[in-house]
Parts: C-alpha cells; sequence; structure tokens
C-alpha cells in the first residue's frame, strides 16, 4: 500500500511532462510554419497569362503579373515568345505600382498592355 502513492506521484511527473512537451512542440511548429512560409521569405506570388499569338503561331504574348512582398507592390511584365526559336524577341515590359489596392494591379495591367501595343502589332500578335 505504501507503493501507491508513489506511482501516482510518478504518472503525475509524465503526465505533467508530457503536456510541457507537447506546448513546447506545437510552439516549434508554429514558429517553423511562420519561418518557413513563402510570405515570410518574400517570395513572388505570380500568374501567366497568354495574350495572343500570331496567324502562323510562331509569335506569342505572355503576361506575368503578380505581388511582390519585399517592395509591398504590384507587377506586370510582358514579354513575347517566338515559339519557333524557343527565344524571347523584342523589349520586355515592365509596370510596378504600389499594393494599396486591387485596383492598383488592373491598372498597371491596362497600362502594360497599351505599352505593348506597338510590338504586339510588330509582331502580328492578336489576341
Amino acid at each position: 500500500m505504501v507503493q501507491v502513492p508513489h506511482l501516482m506521484l510518478l504518472i503525475s511527473h509524465v503526465h505533467t511532462g508530457l503536456i510541457s512537451a507537447l506546448k513546447v512542440g506545437m510552439r516549434f511548429y508554429l514558429f517553423s510554419f511562420l519561418f518557413f512560409s513563402s510570405s515570410t521569405w518574400g517570395i513572388v506570388h505570380h500568374k501567366v497569362d497568354s495574350l495572343g499569338s500570331s496567324a502562323k503561331g510562331q509569335f506569342i504574348a505572355l503576361e506575368e503579373y503578380g505581388y511582390r512582398p519585399d517592395k509591398k507592390a504590384y507587377f506586370v511584365e510582358i514579354k513575347i515568345l517566338n515559339l519557333w526559336k524557343k527565344k524571347f524577341v523584342g523589349d520586355v515590359i515592365r509596370v510596378e505600382s504600389p499594393a494599396y489596392s486591387d485596383k492598383h494591379l488592373k491598372e498597371s495591367r491596362l497600362k502594360a498592355k497599351k505599352l505593348a501595343e506597338g510590338q504586339l502589332k510588330a509582331f502580328g500578335i492578336s489576341g
């Protein structure tokens, strides 16, 4: 009968140890999640769309747009790809704007398309 309290004490210590280990583990996982998340490291979030292609399919206009967390800005890039030679041709159109609201991204995309009109026409690209 004397050993029963020792057993209860031992169970209590083990239970307390498991609870504190669980708390430490949860803190570690939370820290790891925050530390290794993409926004913490400033990874660019972006999309790529096709704006159109030439009649013979030689050229295609690609629009890359998204958000740069490190600059807190939206960006838009338009590039023209020669599919036959697998090389980019022409000038790259770049537009950036502060990321205050979604309308700034829409405005940046429209501005980039307006700036690219000459090149799109020169390569016979229509969308």
